[in-house]
């Protein structure tokens, strides 16, 4: 996550502390909004990937200025969702069966070490809460939003348990990255007794104080994941993402007219 300046650190003329800029407030919550708006979209596959996004065209589209366009677009860019163009703009970055796998390789690995961590740490209240995650999961298993949110949710417990700053400042990096294939691996299998069972086995081993155990079933489920991901990859159902690469065929409607 990108931190936001602090507005109290500004100075005035002679270096003199000053109030908050209210002008800068604005352009830095708008600029935000606007990131957190198209990077949800690049995740959930609204953005499809290698439409081209210009600032003009974007900016028409959420009645906003292209100043906080401009400043969302650089954010994503600095976490490789989007990729600039050498004829100006950028693209959304494109889904690639080489790049999911180091994606999912380092994410197998730091997760891993994360419920290995959550496991040493947890308290009986913790391994309640986690079980009550999946026993929700399981529940609404035939909504796959509410799956995917419960999931991330579960997910987000064990890293919170884990108290390991290191693995997650890395994490934080690829979080996008993260994101944007599990959304891609889970369409058509989040209903499913083994997305569940895969989550149900990591809070087991929790439960049982099974450091190994732990660490082995997150990896696993990562790892399914990851094998699910790669054949969505391969043979797409949606027609705006190739085979190979995952790059739209064409520029869709955000074509720059400027």
């Amino acid at each position: 996550m990108t931190t936001t300046p602090d507005l109290r650190t500004a100075v005035g003329p002679r270096g003199r502390p000053q109030g908050p800029d209210p002008a800068l407030a604005r352009r830095q919550s708008g600029a935000r909004a606007v990131y957190e708006l198209l990077r949800g979209h690049i995740i959930d596959g609204t953005l499809v990937p290698g439409e081209r996004l210009t600032e003009p065209v974007l900016a028409g589209r959420l009645g906003v200025s292209r100043t906080p366009v401009r400043e969302a677009l650089r954010l994503l860019q600095a976490e490789a969702l989007v990729v600039e163009l050498p004829t100006g703009g950028v693209r959304v970055a494109p889904l690639d069966v080489a790049d999911a796998r180091r994606v999912y390789e380092v994410r197998a690995r730091l997760e891993g070490l994360l419920a290995r961590d959550a496991c040493e740490r947890a308290w009986p209240d913790d391994v309640a809460r986690l079980a009550r995650l999946v026993t929700l999961m399981d529940a609404v298993r035939d909504h796959e939003d509410e799956v995917l949110r419960i999931g991330a949710q579960f997910h987000g417990e064990i890293e919170a348990l884990a108290d390991n700053r290191w693995c997650s400042a890395l994490l934080r990096q690829i979080r996008g990255h993260v994101d944007r294939y599990r959304a891609l691996a889970a369409r058509g299998r989040v209903g499913t007794t083994d997305h569940v069972d895969e989550h149900r086995a990591v809070a087991d081993a929790v439960a049982r104080g099974d450091a190994v155990a732990a660490e082995a079933a997150m990896i696993t489920h990562i790892d399914r994941s990851a094998a699910l991901a790669d054949q969505a990859l391969r043979a797409p159902t949606d027609p705006a993402v190739t085979p190979t690469t995952g790059a739209a065929p064409t520029d869709a409607a955000t074509t720059d007219e400027s």
